[in-house]
């Protein structure tokens, strides 16, 4: 006799998890990115103000490949911040933990079990 399909329900716990695991994994690949477009950027900077003085250099050159890059990690760039924004929008926000700092105060001598000789 044939069983029946297993399925899997999210209880709202599991789904709030699952969207702030999502999150964080977008966060790190925009550091990523973010950081890979700043040394195309800086280098593509570079080959400009070098071949204002040395003209188009192999060097100079070499620093200019990858601005296809640059264009394929912008557009990256400007999805991943979209998600973050929707995720953002879509993840509750927790509610402000409340401390009773009323009954604090230091502790009195020979509190907790410790004896003064």
């Amino acid at each position: 006799m044939p069983q029946p399909p297993m399925s899997v329900s999210l209880s709202e716990g599991q789904k709030i998890e699952s969207l702030k695991r999502f999150r964080e994994q977008y966060d790190e690949e925009l550091k990523k990115i973010e950081a890979e477009l700043l040394t195309i950027l800086t280098q593509h900077a570079e080959a400009d103000y070098l071949a204002s003085y040395l003209g188009e250099q192999p060097e100079v050159i070499k620093l200019r490949e990858r601005a296809e890059d640059a264009a394929k990690l912008e557009k990256r760039r400007q999805h991943v911040i979209k998600l973050i924004d929707r995720l953002d929008q879509v993840i509750p926000q927790q509610p402000e933990a409340k401390f009773n700092l009323t009954g604090g105060g230091p502790a009195k001598p020979g509190a907790g079990g410790l004896r003064k000789y």
